[in-house]
């Protein structure tokens, strides 16, 4: 458990972070926030100093050289910390901006350059990202005010108790008994609540999501046509109710144990300023002496409790950038050969005895044998859940297979160059990304790092089917209303989708459920002219409409993982199996339509 670790071990993973985001702004507030926390020390000391000199002086009835050190003393004092305060809160603000920008930077980077999908199989690194994510925007700013306050607060506990050792060696031992194990009962339970927190989180979590369920635009429709307020909004309320539960005991305990030790406190603080009240009648200390004793009475608890509060406040901040840490040392689960081989294109892609579980244990392929060879328009048919798109996440590298290998030219594809490998890929996904960029950014991301062109954007349009839309709006146009830009339908969505899979000019063009959102007269108008499109490429199709893959060269029929036909559309039909019965059942179901 986290808790366990030194509260050193729990603060280094997040200073570490905080002076790579910015050294000389970190460096500069360490030293603000040190001169802020040893002023209230200094005001102890020159306090001392006047009123003793006042009570030297009290017969001259004048300003003297002994008092007018300790005035300008305060008055140096008091004009620091007013000026600190605006300064830290300057730098506290530049230093959390850049922070929290690094942290999401790295929280991008490390998911982006997560070369598979297996983590996004493992629920606890789903749910790790999850509230990684979602504390990145607060977290930053918390661990920099609470950290510093509590810098601060130190630094002024540690400077009274030193001036309280010239008094006498037993007030400073005396004022720690009065504060300090209230102190640490305090922090102690206040970690108590903030575990109670964290422990709750899959509750706090679910909270989130069903107040955002009835609160998007995405789910409007069915909230009202389902009349869905009153289901979640139980269930809303049951994740509360664990989660109040929770706090309320741990913060039970915290009020209980201060309580109980308030008595301790008050009987040391009434012993030392007993005793510093002694030893001022007795002339060993000095009015000076008791009124720094009084005055640190004061500031001690003052500082030490506010040490305790920011103490628990930064737990949270503590363990969430040790979350990170760890979260950005994950090994990744897919590893690449050392010395990989690049390629520039290929001759043919071979399955050989290919199968694939899921990290969850569902077996999706097995088995599965076939080549596609360069320049071949091969389809892939078969019922949902056949493999169709697991075959496809292998051929992309993905997933690696369980059982089996993939080829390109007789080399395992685990041994060439993975980015080199999907520059030679374009692909169309059944979901598709619908980006809040200009249209002509939408359709050239598939080859971002080209210059600008005009001429192959237009073609790649006109390939797609988006090239009258990009006439009308201009590439330009920004999508998407999450920034005021035009909306499109999932149609639109998908056309502009296809024509940036063309953008690329790959060698291997995987099409899957290219057409889903399409109406017929625009899927069979893409359809006409995909010999067209797909000439001097090599083209995998993946479809459950048999009515789009008569032009491919070869079909390839899936069943429960398996593959169980191969041919032409005609051989196939003549054959009667799996696939004259799929076109048997879906011919009949338009004639009914």
């Amino acid at each position: 458990m986290a808790h366990k670790h030194s509260l050193l071990r729990q603060t280094l993973p997040a200073l570490r972070q905080v002076f790579r985001a910015a050294p000389l702004e970190a460096t500069l507030l360490v030293v603000l926030l040190a001169a802020s926390g040893l002023v209230p020390v200094g005001v102890l000391g020159a306090t001392r100093a006047l009123v003793d000199g006042l009570v030297q002086g009290l017969g001259e009835g004048a300003l003297t050289p002994r008092l007018l050190g300790p005035l300008l003393g305060l008055a140096l004092l008091f004009a620091l910390d007013f000026l600190l305060v605006p300064w830290v809160a300057y730098l506290q603000g530049s230093v959390n901006e850049r922070l929290t920008a690094r942290v999401h930077l790295l929280l991008m980077e490390k998911v982006a350059a997560t070369p598979d999908l297996t983590p996004f199989e493992d629920p606890k690194f789903y749910d790790e990202l999850q509230v990684l994510r979602d504390q990145a925007p607060y977290q930053p700013l918390n661990l920099l005010v609470f950290l510093g306050n509590a810098f601060r607060e130190s630094l002024t506990v540690a400077g009274v108790l030193l001036l309280l050792l010239t008094l006498a060696p037993v007030f400073p031992l005396i004022l720690l008994l009065a504060t300090l194990p209230q102190a640490l009962l305090t922090f102690r339970l206040q970690k108590g609540v903030w575990e109670a927190v964290l422990f709750s989180a899959p509750e706090a979590r679910r909270m989130r999501y069903f107040a955002e369920a009835l609160l998007s635009p995405e789910t409007a429709k069915e909230v009202r046509l389902f009349d869905l307020l009153f289901p979640f909004r139980r269930r809303y309320l049951e994740a509360f109710h664990t989660l109040y539960q929770n706090l309320r005991r741990a913060r039970g305990r915290q009020a209980l144990g201060a309580s109980l030790l308030v008595l301790l406190s008050a009987s040391f603080t009434a012993l030392a300023l007993f005793l510093g009240l002694r030893q001022a009648l007795s002339g060993a200390g000095g009015l000076g002496g008791l009124v720094l004793l009084l005055q640190s009475v004061g500031s001690l608890q003052q500082n030490l409790f506010g040490l305790v509060q920011d103490g628990g406040m930064l737990y949270e901040a503590l363990l969430y950038f040790q979350r990170l840490e760890g979260f950005l040392n994950r090994p990744p689960s897919l590893v690449e050969a050392k010395g990989a081989k690049a390629v520039t294109g290929f001759q043919e892609i071979r399955f050989e005895g290919v199968g694939f579980c899921y990290p969850d244990g569902r077996r999706a392929l097995e088995g599965v044998s076939f080549s596609l060879r360069r320049g071949e328009r091969l389809a892939l048919v078969g019922e949902n859940g056949a493999g169709k798109t697991t075959l496809v996440k292998l051929l992309l590298r993905f997933y690696d297979p369980t059982e089996g290998r993939i080829l390109v030219d007789g080399v395992d594809l685990r041994e060439i160059d993975l980015r080199a490998w999907r520059r030679l890929i374009a692909a169309v996904f059944q979901d598709f990304g619908r980006y809040a960029l200009t249209l002509g950014e939408n359709i050239a991301l598939a080859d971002w790092e080209s210059p600008p062109d005009p001429g192959r954007l237009e073609e790649a349009a006109r390939a797609g089917g988006a090239y009258e839309l990009l006439r009308r709006l201009g590439a330009e146009a920004l999508l998407s209303k999450a920034f005021g830009g035009t909306e499109l339908s999932l149609g639109e969505w998908q056309r502009i989708a296809l024509s940036r899979a063309f953008f690329r000019r790959a060698e291997l063009l995987v099409l899957d459920e290219p057409t889903a959102s399409l109406d017929p007269k625009e899927e069979a108008h893409l359809y006409r002219r995909f010999a067209e499109l797909a000439q001097g490429r090599t083209v995998l199709l993946i479809t459950h409409r048999l009515a789009s893959v008569q032009m491919a060269d070869r079909i390839l029929v899936l069943k429960e993982g398996r593959l169980v036909e191969e041919g032409s559309h005609q051989a196939l039909l003549s054959r009667g199996g799996v696939y004259a019965e799929l076109w048997r059942l879906q011919a009949e179901g338009y004639r009914a339509g």
